[in-house]
């Protein structure tokens, strides 16, 4: 059973350097982060974890965002998914949030942005933590 004051996240990329990014970001924040360089291994992480939080890119080698969105939501109804991609493709947005993503980020991703869509959904999970304080 999650932690109810703890919210977890997963960052799914296929690129290093955003993984990274993230785990500086929410280094010392109280929320627990993963990250999955593939859908597939995003896929395996959500059989034996609970995530509240998925920032997902679009384009990927294995399996794109959408799809893996998709199959994570099979697992995990409640998943909040936000989707991030570094190609302004409104098209494949569009479908994104129509299958069920809760909002999108492009890249470079702007840390506020990543903050401020965290704090937004965590404090709609009813989630305290010490971001508040900082940035809320």
């Amino acid at each position: 059973m999650p932690n109810p004051n703890s919210l977890n996240i997963i960052v799914i990329d296929d690129d290093r350097e955003i993984l990274d990014s993230f785990k500086a970001i929410f280094e010392n924040t109280g929320f627990q982060l993963s990250v999955a360089d593939s859908g597939k291994s995003a896929i395996e992480q959500f059989s034996r974890q609970h995530f509240h939080i998925a920032f997902i890119d679009l384009y990927m080698p294995d399996m794109d965002g959408l799809d893996t969105m998709i199959r994570l939501k099979e697992i995990n109804s409640e998943l909040i998914a936000v989707m991030i991609s570094g190609f302004r493709n409104e098209d494949m947005l569009e479908r994104a949030l129509k299958a069920g993503a809760y909002d999108y980020l492009y890249k470079p991703l702007d840390v506020q942005d990543i903050f401020g869509i965290t704090l937004k959904l965590a404090r709609q999970l009813g989630i305290q933590n010490d971001l508040e304080f900082l940035f809320g």
